[in-house]
């Protein structure tokens, strides 16, 4: 959620009266810089957590027209700065062949040009997007596609070289660095951002009852005996 203060609460990190973000669900109130340098020790995290990413790989990052493009993508040089990596960039659109009929649906020809190219791939996935993507699954009994541990699936078989850095950062948090959401309510935030998938919108819905839902329910999905059970193996 983000905040129009009045200097009635300080940054829980580092005590700027310029207050941009409340986490519910750990209590912490965050400026702008500290919101975003928390979001890029969690991509650091998830990078060591699941062996995502080397220090001299070379990649490909896949831009989108997701309101968060260019956030999500500064944050990840910013990432990778330290490091001798090649990127490469392209849009999801010069990949996918037809049309777009539901949000992730571009992942599949993703995967294709994975397999076409030496490099790593790294995609925009979110928290809420893996949350969104298992629910799916669940409700349709469909693993078409997956992300899990930082990896993308279809049908159950990894595609080792689709990966992101992305999956613990929730996607209010990362929107909020867009600068234009203003201080819309979650309501409006849910009609703007998540009405285009009925599974975004169940996990928007669960979270805003519940805070921290979202990493609790990600914690739960990737558990070694659940994911053996639906036919993955590590």
């Amino acid at each position: 959620m983000k905040l129009n203060t009045k200097n009635t609460v300080r940054c829980s990190r580092c005590g700027s009266k310029e207050v941009f973000f409340e986490r519910r669900y750990s209590g912490e109130f965050l400026c702008l810089k500290c919101l975003r340098r928390s979001l890029i020790r969690r991509m650091e995290r998830a990078v060591s957590k699941y062996n995502l990413l080397e220090r001299d790989d070379s990649i490909i990052y896949i831009h989108t027209d997701f309101p968060y493009n260019e956030v999500l993508h500064d944050m990840f040089l910013e990432m990778e700065s330290n490091f001798p990596v090649k990127i490469k960039e392209f849009s999801y659109k010069e990949i996918t062949k037809g049309p777009v009929r539901f949000r992730w649906e571009w992942l599949s020809d993703i995967a294709r040009f994975s397999m076409e190219h030496v490099e790593k791939v790294v995609v925009p996935i979110l928290l809420d997007d893996v949350i969104a993507l298992f629910l799916r699954f669940i409700f349709s009994g469909s693993p078409e596609i997956l992300f899990l541990r930082g990896r993308l699936f279809l049908a159950t078989k990894a595609i080792s070289k689709v990966v992101s850095p992305f999956i613990e950062l929730p996607i209010d948090e990362v929107l909020s660095l867009t600068h234009t959401i203003g201080n819309l309510t979650p309501e409006q935030l849910q009609e703007i951002f998540h009405l285009d998938d009925p599974y975004l919108k169940m996990v928007w819905e669960f979270e805003q009852e519940n805070p921290g839902m979202r990493f609790s329910f990600l914690r739960s999905i990737q558990r070694t005996d659940l994911l053996e059970s639906i036919g993955i193996i590590f």
